[in-house]
């Protein structure tokens, strides 16, 4: 990739399924990166919305042949005319903006993503070439629903009496203000970046099928076989009733036990041999999987690179597993990478405490997160749960910590 050697700013981590170099606050469609130089050269990953999701204005995933889903080419986008004007638009971007290269394009019914390259400095920064794209847009939804020889030539009825009538009429564009990037630091992560962009009509596909596996739950309750009086309560997305599973077994790592790999600019190398790997973590990780192979519940906290590796290997295998977070889920939440596939095939739940709310981007892994994330996995596994010191301290403080953690 040719592109200005700029120092990664700090608050990146590497995400665990994608691979991809992603900032530690997820923005809004109106936040960049402040630390990014948007005029400089680089690689993008770019998702426009439409202003209105509620109407596929752009087109609509259809199963190939009707038949089912059991593999990517299966997925099919059927452009509508203003989904094909529109994308032709995007791609005579570099007309208007030479120093930009368009090197991908996926319509979605209700958005579309982008993976371009800024081959050379811009005299502005690449928002401002994305907003006179979406004026462009405006204006084609206008011409294609206008009246013609007297008659009025609506894309859909719909759209004439809504938007043209509603957000048109108040000056507002088709599609909502600003974009979500993910800057694409070297050739892997671009090739992640196209891959996950070309699979976005097959993962639709597999959410309509399996409604009940991607819808968040903001109130799932767990009651204990024992240990405590009252129900834990969740939020949570994924296959609920691998909680009523007969057997659930902890993952339980020491740090000492596992450590990933870490490049100079701190980012993990999982493709890498890992710092540290006691013999003693491999034949507790081969004990695990073995287990799950045979029908048991993998439950991991998801806190030590031990934990996240063994879920990791858990999910890689198809083993099934449920994996605590240390937040709750935005309403649009979508797993990502392998979680997606594993979750539609009901092999994955993802549990969050019911008190602990959705927030943009990482959440710092605190002592007492830790502390709520343990008690918790012991709690859902029972018989199978792990032994664990918590240093100093008792059992009534580590539960005051986890009662406060179930109430929103």
């Amino acid at each position: 990739m040719n592109q200005d050697s700029q120092k990664l700013p700090s608050g990146w981590h590497v995400d665990e399924e994608t691979g991809l170099l992603m900032r530690d606050t997820i923005h809004h469609m109106g936040r960049r990166c402040q630390n990014w130089n948007y005029c400089g050269t680089g690689c993008y990953l770019i998702t426009m919305t439409l202003r209105d999701r509620s109407r596929p204005l752009l087109g609509e995933c259809r199963c190939c042949d009707n038949s089912p889903m059991d593999g990517r080419e299966q997925a099919l986008f059927i452009p509508t005319t203003l989904g094909q004007s529109i994308e032709a638009h995007l791609r005579r971007l570099p007309e208007f903006s030479p120093e930009i290269e368009i090197l991908g394009v996926q319509l979605m019914p209700d958005h579309l993503h982008t993976v371009l390259r800024v081959c050379r400095r811009m005299g502005k920064p690449l928002g401002e070439c994305l907003r006179g794209f979406k004026i462009g847009c405006t204006k084609i939804y206008r011409a294609i629903n206008s009246p013609m020889d007297g008659r009025a030539q609506p894309m859909d009825g719909r759209a004439q009496d809504g938007w043209m009538r509603g957000e048109a009429a108040r000056g507002q564009g088709l599609f909502a203000d600003g974009f979500v990037d993910t800057i694409l630091f070297d050739d892997e992560a671009l090739a992640k970046g196209l891959a996950y962009m070309r699979d976005n009509p097959r993962r639709l596909l597999e959410k309509r099928a399996h409604p009940e596996l991607f819808r968040v739950v903001r109130d799932l309750e767990f009651s204990p076989i024992h240990g405590r009086a009252h129900a834990l309560h969740f939020s949570a997305i994924g296959n609920h009733h691998l909680l009523s599973a007969p057997t659930l077994l902890q993952v339980q790592c020491s740090r000492r036990d596992f450590a990933y790999a870490k490049a100079q600019d701190g980012s993990l190398q999982k493709d890498a041999p890992p710092a540290v790997c006691t013999p003693f973590f491999e034949e507790k990780s081969a004990a695990l999987l073995a287990a799950a192979a045979h029908g048991a519940v993998l439950v991991s906290p998801c806190i030590s690179h031990g934990e996240k590796e063994i879920a990791r290997r858990a999910l890689v295998s198809g083993a099934r597993l449920v994996a605590l977070q240390n937040k709750g889920f935005a309403p649009l939440y979508k797993p990502p990478g392998l979680y997606f596939d594993r979750c539609a095939e009901g092999r994955l739940l993802l549990l969050a405490p019911a008190g602990w709310p959705y927030l943009p981007g990482e959440k710092r892994m605190t002592r007492d997160d830790a502390c709520v994330l343990n008690r918790i996995a012991q709690l859902l596994c029972s018989s199978g749960a792990a032994e664990i010191n918590y240093r100093g301290l008792v059992p009534a403080a580590i539960d005051h910590l986890v009662e406060r953690a179930m109430n929103p």
